[in-house]
């Protein structure tokens, strides 16, 4: 495992970054981003900088637990077809965008995406 640690880079730059580490590392890449602003941001500056690299975004959830309301359907939507395509290809050469918040809640076990694809993504 390799881990790269980048901060204080300015907003653009760090995806100057990553784009370079992708092509020095074979497996997946995992970035965190402050918030999804952000990660979205990036998600766009990768588009330019590693155009070849499959760019997968995991977001939070724009609810707390237990709310009345649902998150949002586009958010369940990004959030399973990232999990989905992790599964079925585990070795690809991608980079995944997630936030600090993301990475705190829980998924559903892997069982439940065990035989999903969502296909090449869009």
């Amino acid at each position: 495992m390799s881990l790269l640690t980048v901060n204080g880079a300015p907003e653009g730059f760090d995806a100057v970054l990553l784009a370079r580490r992708r092509t020095e590392f074979a497996g997946p890449l995992l970035h965190v981003a402050r918030d999804d602003a952000r990660m979205a941001r990036l998600a766009e500056a990768l588009a330019f900088f590693a155009p070849g690299v499959e760019i997968l975004q995991f977001p939070a959830w724009d609810c707390l637990p237990y709310d009345r309301v649902s998150p949002a359907a586009v958010l369940v939507a990004a959030r399973i077809s990232t999990l989905s395509r992790l599964l079925a290809e585990p070795s690809a050469a991608r980079i995944v965008l997630t936030t600090v918040n993301a990475l705190v809640q829980k998924i559903p076990p892997r069982a439940v995406f065990d035989g999903a694809s969502t296909g090449t993504p869009a």
